[in-house]
């Protein structure tokens, strides 16, 4: 992608392989889930905050993908700050509500 910044359709191939990620990750811990395969300590809430974490996930780097309406650059920058406030994993209350 680096070589074709300027191009909305490289952010939203880039958009559509984070997407399969996501669903791939989300239907990997539906099925470990549905079949008993979680350690028995992970209790209903956790189990709930990584769906919700996947979901919310897929929604802001759907919005990011469509701000390449505007400018590609845009998403880019969009995309690239909500997997580093994922990476790093904030304690600040607005962004953990935020990503879950």
């Amino acid at each position: 992608m680096a070589d074709f910044l300027e191009f909305r359709t490289a952010v939203i191939v880039y958009w559509l392989n984070l997407l399969m990620l996501g669903v791939t990750l989300f239907a990997s811990w539906w099925y470990a889930d549905g079949n008993g395969m979680i350690a028995e300590g992970v209790d209903a809430e956790t189990r709930r905050t990584v769906y919700n974490r996947i979901v919310k996930a897929q929604a802001l780097w759907a919005a990011g993908a469509a701000l390449c309406l505007i400018t590609p650059l845009l998403s880019i920058g969009f995309i690239l700050l909500v997997q580093l406030i994922y990476a790093a994993a904030p304690r600040a209350s607005l962004l953990r509500k935020l990503v879950g």
